[in-house]
């Protein structure tokens, strides 16, 4: 199953798709990772027509897909542009460069953001794989978790 899942994922980021969110259209260029995982929204897993993209600190679109399952997994195969070294200005990720993620839901209309467990917002560790897999962002059965809505959260303090 390992070998056809890379294979799918490794041609599925090249496949161009209608812009379902504005703003979501990046810049391509030779250096680039490939982010790959599950996805949930709510616990459950994503709508197949969900895209996906990813955003640099300055808020450019560096990576956009379209989300796809297999059986009733829902999988995220995003191809992460960096920067082209040999144009200006800088249109991509550099290496070690954070970024954020975000899935747009079309039948909701709805646009998420991911946080991670700190609350956070940002993944770090990009760098160039020439179109392959992203190192800490590679393993197909690692999840990204979306929310609809902020779970709120009570800390316990123990009386003394």
């Amino acid at each position: 199953m390992k070998l056809p899942l890379t294979a799918f994922l490794l041609i599925l980021y090249t496949h161009s798709c209608a812009q379902s969110a504005q703003g979501w259209d990046p810049t391509p260029s030779p250096c680039s990772a490939l982010l790959v995982a599950q996805v949930l929204v709510d616990g459950l897993w994503a709508p197949a027509d969900a895209r996906i993209a990813a955003f640099d600190e300055r808020g450019h679109c560096v990576g956009a897909s379209d989300l796809f399952s297999t059986g009733t997994i829902s999988y995220a195969g995003l191809r992460l542009f960096g920067d082209d070294p040999q144009t200006l200005p800088v249109e991509g990720l550099t290496e070690g460069g954070r970024f954020s993620l975000r899935l747009h839901l079309p039948e909701s209309g709805q646009t998420l953001t991911w946080f991670g467990p700190d609350g956070g917002t940002l993944l770090s560790g990009w760098s160039d794989q020439s179109g392959g897999r992203l190192p800490g962002f590679d393993d197909p059965t690692g999840v990204l978790a979306f929310h609809t809505r902020l779970v709120p959260f009570t800390c316990y303090s123990p009386t003394p």
